[in-house]
């Protein structure tokens, strides 16, 4: 996708990207470019050199959550094809996009590719499969519809989104980012340690998400297990208003009682 002369809208609710042409060339004199927050594991690549040659200011910092902020509301995560498919694989963009959405109004996922290379997501066919990366990349939009996804053809390429992104925005809060930190650490490493495929089980479930799934996982052994449990035990886990519809969800007999 071709992302000079665009503007792009955060704004939109449908799921996608939405870009609005513009004239190449046209700026906003009134707007400065101001700064961009960058993980320090960031800097083995060439797009930090790219940001600041844009008259962007670059502060270098030790993130957790997202590898660049742009803005106090604005998160990337920035992937290859190689990375996206081996974290999708591993379940640790579903760990950091959890991150992101919970600390972050307009978190980004950027997948940046060579144009001068094809490339290919690997797919086991038209039907939605656990095991398939598309699949995922899907399921993954699906769970977290505030996530936007870009994809860039270049380093280049990127820097001018970072650009356009930050236009009229404000400024990225470095100790904000960095408070989220120590918790961003605490959510992947929990989490690292149960299967991915229960966990995206248990988050559909009513009356659980991100905020309360790592109580179940810590104190209940397996999803069997958490069917044997009592109303009240559900509701010290949980510690919501949706336990009726939790415990009923688990409890319902598959048959209607109607005649």
């Amino acid at each position: 996708a071709e992302y000079m002369g665009t503007r792009i809208d955060l704004s939109n609710d449908t799921g996608t990207m939405a870009t609005t042409n513009v004239m190449k060339g046209q700026c906003d004199e009134s707007s400065q470019p101001g700064r961009v927050l960058v993980d320090m594991r960031e800097f083995r690549s060439e797009l930090p050199s790219l940001i600041h040659r844009r008259g962007m200011d670059i502060d270098p910092l030790t993130l957790e959550v997202g590898d660049y902020i742009l803005t106090q509301d604005i998160c990337v995560e920035r992937k290859s094809v190689n990375d996206l498919i081996q974290s999708l694989n591993t379940g640790r963009l579903y760990q950091q996009t959890t991150a992101m959405c919970n600390y972050y109004k307009r978190p980004i996922l950027l997948i940046e590719f060579d144009e001068n290379k094809s490339f290919s997501l690997p797919s086991s066919g038209s039907e939605i499969s656990r095991y398939d990366v598309q699949s995922k990349l899907s399921l993954l939009t699906i769970h977290f519809p505030k996530l936007r996804i870009i994809w860039s053809q270049s380093a280049f390429v990127t820097a001018d989104v970072f650009e356009e992104l930050k236009q009229s925005r404000s400024e990225p809060d470095s100790v904000a980012a960095m408070s989220f930190k120590a918790e961003g650490r605490e959510v992947v490493n929990r989490s690292d340690r149960y299967a991915v495929v229960p966990q995206e089980m248990l988050l559909k479930l009513p009356g659980i998400d991100s905020k309360n799934y790592l109580s179940i996982l810590n104190n209940v052994p397996s999803l069997f297990q958490l069917t044997k449990i009592s109303q009240d035990e559900l509701s010290s886990l949980l510690g919501n208003s949706n336990i009726a519809a939790s415990f009923a969800f688990l409890h319902d007999n598959f048959t209607s009682n109607k005649s």
